[in-house]
């Protein structure tokens, strides 16, 4: 896991941990965020 200090793209709620180094290219969700949309 990676420790990180971003907000979900969608609600702004903090994120601290993630399973991948995110490349900043594209937009970080929440988990509740990325469910609903691949819902």
């Amino acid at each position: 896991m990676f420790q990180v200090d971003l907000k979900c793209a969608d609600c702004g709620i903090a994120i601290t941990e993630l399973p991948f180094q995110p490349t900043g290219d594209k937009p970080v969700y929440c988990r509740a965020c990325l469910q609903a949309k691949r819902a």
